[in-house]
């Protein structure tokens, strides 16, 4: 399991540790993924790769970014080898998901380990079509017309929560949609912050031109 995991693990622009890794996919042919800080992908492509240590590598994990945070999408552990391959790939299922992806990983061995990470792009694919790009402009909007709502109505515990919730809902949507246009990156926690800042926004809104709202004091 590790073994197979090196691959995506050590795909980087700057790979530490002396492994090399090479990618492959039916439109582009291969690519040295050991200095490429893209890959870039047609959405009909199966792709693959390959990748070596100069050390036996014994443990790996691979994580995708989102919001500033890597997100687990696979681990294991082996016997170790300094060799590593992954191929049959179908690029199809993820275009629906996203147009642009910032994976990153580890792999670790008795002689050292490898880590870094790539921007994998599919560049048939509009990013306002997929799960991510056109959700997470969907989700700000929503989230914006909640909290434009919430300032006309009342300022109760209830209304403070929803604004909260749809608060982080719109700032996780508007921090996705701008990582799939290439605007904002992955790896940036200005992503986790305009979530946190959004859900701070819609505690403190709602009820604020309400008729019930007080003024403000007198000179």
């Amino acid at each position: 399991m590790a073994l197979a995991l090196v691959v995506p693990a050590m795909a980087a622009a700057t790979v530490n540790g002396g492994c090399q890794v090479t990618g492959t996919s039916t439109s582009g042919g291969s690519i040295d993924l050991t200095t490429a800080a893209e890959w870039h992908l047609k959405k009909s492509d199966v792709a693959g790769g390959s990748g070596t240590a100069p050390s036996e590598q014994t443990a790996a994990s691979v994580g995708a970014y989102a919001l500033g945070l890597s997100l687990p999408i696979a681990s294991g552990s082996g016997d170790g080898g300094t060799e590593g391959s992954v191929q049959g790939v179908s690029v199809e299922p993820y275009a629906v998901l996203g147009a642009r992806f910032t994976v990153g990983g580890s792999s670790v061995g008795e002689g050292g380990g490898c880590s870094g990470q790539v921007v994998i792009i599919i560049d048939d694919v509009n990013p306002l079509t997929t799960v991510l790009g056109g959700g997470g402009v969907a989700a700000a909007v929503i989230g914006l017309l909640v909290l434009l709502a919430a300032m006309f109505m009342g300022g109760g515990i209830g209304s403070r929560l929803v604004g909260a919730i749809f608060g982080a809902l719109g700032g996780a949507g508007l921090g996705l949609a701008l990582a799939q246009f290439g605007i904002l990156d992955a790896t940036s926690l200005i992503g986790l912050a305009i979530v946190v800042v959004a859900a701070v926004l819609g505690l403190l809104v709602p009820g604020l031109f309400s008729r019930g709202a007080p003024g403000l004091p007198a000179a």
